[in-house]
């Protein structure tokens, strides 16, 4: 029991992760993975990380950028408003203008899935990576077991905790470092 790994173990350095400014384009953000991708397809890396973490003015770290943000971040703005419920569709007047506004409505806000996908990249990559970040909370020390970071992922919902040590982030966890102690213990008695 002594022995046991701790977080520290099995995290990766955060100055392995690519930084961007929560100021940049959305685009730039794209050009740091195209560029990952094509140098992984080319032979001249192994493997790179498909997240970015975000960064304020002070230098810190304030949010991350993964493929779901990136993916999420294609969505227009307008589609994401809440929807309108049956109850309040229920209620409304009968009058025809009302409703045909409300369809209206309804209709400019998913135009955008009957447009093709390149127009759909060309206007995410103009947003701002602060307006498609997700927010980061460290939730794990260095000194931390692997059952917590384990608790914490999935308690949290968070896929990758980042690890702190004197209140500076240096480093993240992700499950496949679990999944890799855990395949290297199968049958260990």
């Amino acid at each position: 029991m002594g022995d046991e790994k701790k977080v520290k173990d099995i995290m990766v350095p955060i100055e392995e992760y690519h930084t961007i400014d929560q100021n940049a384009e959305l685009r730039v953000a794209m050009n740091i993975v195209k560029k990952d991708n094509d140098d992984l397809k080319a032979g001249k890396i192994s493997s790179f990380h498909k997240t970015l973490f975000v960064t304020g003015e002070n230098g810190k770290i304030v949010g991350k950028l993964s493929m779901h943000d990136f993916v999420q971040g294609l969505i227009p703005e307008q589609a994401k408003a809440p929807e309108l419920s049956r109850a309040y569709y229920s209620v409304l007047s009968s009058r025809a203008m009302e409703v045909e506004e409300e369809i209206r409505d309804f209709q400019q806000r998913f135009e955008w899935l009957h447009h093709g996908f390149l127009e759909l990249v060309k206007q995410a990559a103009g947003k701002k990576v602060r307006d498609v970040m997700s927010p980061v909370h460290p939730v794990l020390k260095e000194e931390d077991s692997i059952n917590h970071a384990i608790y914490a992922m999935f308690k949290e919902k968070i896929r990758r905790p980042l690890v702190i040590r004197n209140g500076q982030i240096v480093g993240v966890v992700d499950s496949i470092h679990i999944f890799n102690e855990f395949i290297e213990l199968v049958g260990f008695e």
